[in-house]
């Protein structure tokens, strides 16, 4: 959460603005554990060095998956068997892999992400073609005479990925590969109020004494994240600096 209200998708630039006082940082989204996180689609685990730029060796599996289960698209099916391959993929060859909190949730929107948002909105199946996958990951830019969904979409499918292979957060503990453990504290989607509450307690440790506009921008932004629909599941709000 940047106190300014602007979000940088990379690392940290000054056009931003000025980094926050420490122990905040000022990265992007591709800084590992605020939005980005491991096992991802088509992109490394950050232990191994490069975790925004597209991987070929993980789009080739992405595209091998589509191939074995999908018929040469990516869809539902796919997104399932290839979800749960990643996460294996992580616990044996990344001794730092976590897997939970925003992680756990992020990793199975993305997952189906693509078939959502990436699917041309004339087409009548649920199913994305390789030609459409590699534009959209590796070349970062829309087919040609592409088509926005025709109606409104989010993370439609999230509850078939995970019925293919149920998995719950945690992560390599000890810093040991192949060392998965279940961390019973961690948000998932059947206590999404607990995502709410690790999101604020992450932000007050960034900025544990904050003055001034940072202190009101602050306040705002969590109460702009309460409202984003924590409020309609009536989980309880939390003020850690207090209400404007």
């Amino acid at each position: 959460m940047r106190p300014h209200s602007r979000d940088v998708i990379g690392g940290l630039t000054p056009k931003t603005g000025p980094p926050p006082p420490a122990p905040a940082h000022a990265g992007g989204l591709s800084v590992h554990g605020t939005f980005e996180g491991d096992a991802g689609l088509t992109r490394a685990d950050e232990f191994f060095g490069d975790n925004h730029s597209f991987n070929q060796t993980l789009f080739d599996k992405f595209v091998d998956f589509s191939n074995r289960y999908g018929g040469g698209f990516y869809n539902l099916t796919v997104a399932g068997e290839l979800r749960f391959s990643r996460i294996q993929d992580s616990i044996a060859t990344n001794p730092q892999f976590t897997f939970k909190n925003v992680r756990y949730l992020t990793a199975y929107g993305e997952t189906v992400f693509p078939i959502n948002f990436f699917i041309d909105g004339r087409e009548t199946e649920r199913k994305l073609s390789m030609e459409a996958a590699a534009s959209f990951f590796r070349d970062m830019k829309f087919p040609p005479d592409f088509h926005r969904s025709s109606h409104p979409t989010s993370a439609e499918g999230v509850e078939e990925v995970i019925g293919a292979h149920p998995w719950l957060p945690g992560g390599n503990a000890d810093g040991q590969l192949n060392n998965y453990v279940v961390d019973p504290n961690s948000a998932d989607f059947t206590d999404t109020c607990r995502f709410y509450e690790f999101v604020v307690v992450a932000v007050q440790g960034l900025y544990p004494n904050p003055t001034g506009i940072l202190k009101r921008n602050l306040i705002k932004n969590l109460g702009f994240w309460y409202n984003s629909g924590f409020s309609l599941l009536q989980c309880t709000e939390l003020h850690p600096y207090g209400q404007l």
